[in-house]
């Protein structure tokens, strides 16, 4: 990732807000917009306090770069540090009561249907 260290103002509202209403969020029946929704939102919300323009690339490659490639952002650790918590607290309940998913995505944290996983 490239350009300046994200802010802890930008972190927190990025994981506590973007991130529970995005493709990424833990729940599936949570994930109601797409990520140029979330970058239009959290342009809109940060105002003044923006120190970049907020895309639907940018916040993707900043979720990946946190969740899956193990680098993490200086000010985001513990965002990501309880995000991955509750997504593994999520599986374990969908492991546990298998009927409690919201959909066949329910299963994979990405919201791609996986036919290998489903069986």
């Amino acid at each position: 990732m490239g350009g300046k260290t994200w802010s802890k103002q930008e972190e927190r509202f990025f994981w506590k807000t973007i991130v529970p209403q995005s493709p990424k969020a833990v729940k599936p029946s949570d994930r109601v917009h797409d990520w140029k929704a979330c970058a239009e939102i959290m342009q809109r919300e940060m105002g003044t306090n923006a120190r970049r323009k907020y895309s639907k690339l940018m916040l993707f490659e900043h979720y990946f770069q946190n969740v899956q490639t193990g680098h993490r952002s200086p000010c985001a650790r513990e965002f990501v540090v309880e995000h991955k918590r509750e997504l593994g607290e999520f599986r374990k309940g969908q492991m546990l009561d298998p009927m409690a998913g919201d959909s066949p995505a329910s299963s994979t944290t990405d919201g791609y249907w996986d036919a290998e996983k489903a069986c």
